[in-house]
């Protein structure tokens, strides 16, 4: 009982810790998210909806292609780059570096989102601009999006199956492995005994025969 008693006092400051830090951390990432929300709804709409239009011009063959490229790359890329912070020997300020740069590898296709689906008056001119002038861009970037997200998530799967299939392959191998060092040992032991000796025939038993 005393041992209990003495050691929840020093677990109580650890916790009080961690979730000091797990508020401090949310606290910035909201100060950072509100930012970027005013930024985005404010400048970024038209901005990246006259850079779609330089690059497509009015091309509905490279609208399609540019839209299919905007949105597998910026889609599979920060899955992949956001999966590294699930690691178990990435600690947690590292964990969120690797979220904030999945995020900004994201940027592409949030700012396309953002103008399609946004109510604010850029969102409104960023749409006409896309409308006109990169028409099949939007919905080429949600159709490749939605393939890369599909296509990171089937291969999670996969090599989750294939890693546990692994440890059991391995397993099985040292299984058999000490089971053949077990047999081996046996053996060798059987054969370094001595063969015990047949007992001598007593002087009776002589005369008898």
């Amino acid at each position: 009982m005393m041992g209990r008693m003495r050691t929840h006092p020093q677990e109580t400051p650890g916790k009080k810790a961690n979730w000091a830090a797990r508020i401090i951390l949310g606290a910035v990432a909201l100060v950072v998210l509100s930012i970027a929300y005013f930024a985005f709804a404010a400048i970024l709409p038209v901005w990246w909806a006259n850079v779609i239009r330089n690059q497509v011009q009015g091309n509905l063959g490279a609208g399609i292609l540019v839209g299919m490229f905007y949105g597998f790359v910026f889609t599979f890329i920060p899955l992949l780059v956001a999966w590294q912070a699930m690691r178990k020997a990435v600690i947690w300020p590292w964990k969120l570096v690797i979220l904030v740069a999945a995020v900004a590898l994201a940027s592409p296709n949030l700012l396309t989102a953002g103008i399609m689906f946004g109510s604010s008056q850029a969102a409104h001119n960023g749409q006409r601009i896309l409308g006109t002038e990169a028409t099949w861009f939007p919905l080429w970037t949600q159709i490749s999006a939605i393939a890369a997200a599909v296509i990171f998530v089937v291969g999670v799967v996969l090599w989750r199956i294939w890693r546990q299939r692994g440890r059991k392959m391995k397993a099985l191998k040292r299984v058999d492995a000490e089971r053949s060092m077990a047999a081996k040992a046996a053996k060798d032991q059987a054969a370094s005994s001595p063969v015990p000796e047949a007992p001598a025939a007593t002087d009776s038993q002589a005369g008898l025969r």
